[in-house]
């Protein structure tokens, strides 16, 4: 009896030892490939970042050699079997009979019920077409490349809403009353478009905020610019920043610009491109690769007068479709775009006007947007912004973002 016992309670021993063991080799078992799955998708990640840095490298290429924007230059980048221009949307102004129209030759489904139908106001769809950028996709190995270039001037520089004196540490800097409603109708056209509800007067309060985070005053200064000298967000008070926008992102400190609004605005707007006195920043748009919403702000703001609009919103968004349109030819080939006569006075690419002239020699601005992509899906992106110089023998990084 006592044997049987023993051997009851060794089989039992033996079951337990087995059950860890195997308890421990599943473990074992999970962690390897745990460590695999890791390794490999480390590896996958080194190779899509490698991927990445060889499309910036690429576009340090083509910016320094072959100023792919500028109109003798199309020919070697557009032809019938390579399309590297491309539209960054491809939809127009839903202004009733103009929807379900393309800027690049192809059909639109018709668009929701949201979206048609016209208002006074002006009700808009994707104001961002007529943007125009390089697009490359290429695979390297088992992977792709897929690299994004535009041009940073071909959107409104929020720095030059203010000049600055020649000394801005003591007497700060004045708004720039030519280019404040050409900014204004720029966050009408596309808070409208996200279907934002407007409130003009809480809007000049918003762009005046606007000046006063950049205006250069100086705080308690009789010589100071600001009309308030700090905002607050709930429980936390800060003062304005006195000084230029480094990024688009400084768009959130400014109160009544949540999320929302920001998401709406930023890709409409930069922060970098300087004038050629290299103290003021630039307000010249390049007119031949700027959105629709961009041409519509720049007809309409500049037809202020006394803080009044010489132009409806809806002649203005005529104006503006008729002159991005005509900036692709029959073959669907970027082309120039040409300022239609009554609008010469005020924007064409002379004196002191809002168009860039690209045939200057003048410093260029460009965003790159460089992602590998590996064949199981890891996607690893580059953002950068650079300056190249009036004689393109030298390329200056201004943004980097990578991740």
């Amino acid at each position: 009896m006592r044997k049987n016992s023993e051997g009851g309670a060794a089989l039992v021993i033996v079951l337990l030892l087995l059950t860890v063991l195997s308890v421990l080799v599943a473990d074992f078992l999970y962690r390897a490939r745990v460590n695999s799955y890791l390794t490999g998708n480390q590896l996958e990640q080194v190779r899509a970042k490698s991927v990445a840095q060889a499309g910036i490298n690429a576009s340090r290429g083509i910016l320094l050699n072959i100023s792919p924007f500028n109109l003798d230059a199309r020919g070697n980048f557009q032809n019938q079997l390579v399309r590297l221009y491309q539209c960054r949307c491809y939809t127009v102004s839903s202004l009733g009979d103009l929807t379900g129209q393309d800027l690049t030759g192809g059909e639109q489904p018709p668009p929701s019920e949201e979206t048609t139908g016209t208002k006074d106001d002006l009700i808009t769809k994707s104001t961002e077409c007529g943007e125009w950028s390089m697009l490359l996709q290429y695979p390297i190995e088992e992977d792709t490349l897929r690299l994004e270039i535009f041009d940073e001037q071909s959107r409104l520089n929020l720095n030059a809403l203010v000049l600055q004196s020649q000394n801005p540490e003591e007497l700060g800097a004045a708004e720039n009353p030519a280019f404040k409603p050409i900014v204004k109708n720029l966050f009408l056209i596309r808070l409208r478009e996200r279907g934002i509800e407007v409130d003009e007067k809480v809007l000049d309060e918003t762009i005046d905020a606007l000046v006063d985070w950049m205006d250069y005053g100086t705080v308690g200064s009789s010589l100071d610019k600001d009309l308030q000298d700090s905002f607050q967000d709930g429980d936390r008070i800060y003062s304005n920043k006195n000084g230029p926008m480094d990024t688009v992102s400084e768009l959130r400190m400014i109160p009544g610009i949540n999320e929302e609004i920001f998401y709406a605005l930023k890709d409409s707007f930069t922060v970098y491109p300087l004038a050629k006195d290299n103290k003021n920043f630039s307000l010249k748009v390049n007119f031949d690769l700027a959105s629709l919403a961009v041409v519509y702000a720049l007809v309409r703001g500049s037809s202020y007068q006394a803080d009044l609009p010489g132009m409806s919103e809806q002649a203005a968004m005529e104006k503006s479709l008729q002159m991005v349109q005509a900036g692709v030819d029959e073959n669907q080939y970027l082309t120039q775009r040409q300022v239609l006569p009554e609008l010469q006075a005020r924007l064409n690419t002379s004196g002191s006007s809002f168009l860039l002239n690209p045939e200057l020699p003048q410093a260029r601005y460009y965003h790159i947007i460089s992602s590998g992509i590996t064949q199981s899906g890891i996607n690893y992106t580059i953002e950068a912004v650079v300056m190249v110089s009036a004689g393109k023998d030298q390329i200056r990084f201004l943004y980097w973002r990578e991740g």
